[in-house]
């Protein structure tokens, strides 16, 4: 029993379901999180996002099972090591996010909309982009941002586009440290497993990483000094909290380079307990701002 759990839990990829967090960024940064009814519209849509966004990763797991298998991580992906029928996994893929539409489809039209949307972006890339140099991190990355709109149309909450460009721009650093790995770790068979690899070079993507980490960090300082959050703060205290993301992606990138990690984002967060308690300790700084 213990064993078909631990396969049900590696099958949805539960730890991916930490991305779906940036659901409730309008809500936390709009001061809004201490109503009710606001916090039950985000864990809807979480919960939501959560089943749409665990099957499409049962069907991108399914599509590229036998590329996976050429990984030495993502070998021990459940549908790289086990044999399951196709009617099996349709099943569970459509029963997956027929389920997620439903309850985001709860909270009003628009959120059903933008998940529809992520359903379609999921689909175009992995039939589409993510053989394309740039343009596959660049879909992943507006996955993150649907994210947000998600939270933003739950809650009628409607965050700076600060905000939005910073996480746009963590999210394509995220997606390029990844590629980064990937490439760093297959070497001569990168492109065997990822068709888009042979297009990139560690040069390039150290440069594009460079870019983006710089941009996230001036962006999410120009969020901290804009007019709305001073005067919905009462002073310049928010922008002490760049530190935390400051630290947060040298720490990242000290994982990618020296750790060899980065695989994963999510499980990244999970399992590195210094950079698990920055974004922990970022979280409660800016609550503190926004709630006292």
């Amino acid at each position: 029993m213990k064993k078909k759990i631990q396969f049900l839990i590696e099958l949805l990829r539960v730890k991916q379901w930490v991305k779906n967090a940036f659901i409730f960024f309008p809500a936390l940064f709009g001061g809004q999180l201490q109503e009710l009814n606001i916090v039950i519209n985000c864990l809807i849509a979480y919960v939501g996002f959560c089943l749409v966004s665990s099957g499409l990763y049962i069907l991108n797991d399914y599509l590229d099972r036998n590329l996976d298998r050429l990984h030495p991580r993502k070998a021990q992906r459940p549908l790289a090591r086990v044999k399951i029928s196709q009617n099996v996994i349709g099943v569970i893929i459509a029963a997956l996010i027929a389920t997620g539409l439903t309850i985001c489809s709860q909270i009003n039209s628009s959120v059903l909309t933008i998940a529809v949307i992520y359903i379609g972006i999921h689909l175009v890339y992995n039939f589409y982009a993510k053989k394309i140099v740039l343009l596959d991190v660049a879909f992943i990355a507006a996955g993150f941002q649907i994210r947000i709109w998600a939270g933003a149309l739950a809650t009628g909450i409607f965050p700076s586009v600060w905000l939005q460009m910073c996480v746009f721009l963590l999210a394509l650093f995220l997606g390029f440290t990844k590629r980064r790995y990937e490439l760093s770790t297959l070497k001569d068979h990168a492109s065997e497993h990822r068709s888009v690899l042979s297009h990139y070079t560690s040069y390039l993507l150290d440069q594009i990483i460079i870019i983006c980490s710089t941009l996230a960090i001036a962006f999410y300082g120009l969020y901290t000094i804009s007019f709305d959050i001073v005067h919905r703060v009462g002073n310049q205290n928010m922008v002490y909290s760049v530190a935390f993301v400051i630290y947060g992606i040298f720490r990242y990138l000290y994982l990618v380079h020296v750790k060899k990690l980065g695989d994963e984002p999510g499980e990244v967060l999970a399992t590195d307990t210094p950079l698990l308690v920055n974004v922990l300790l970022w979280i409660f700084y800016v609550a503190v701002l926004l709630y006292k």
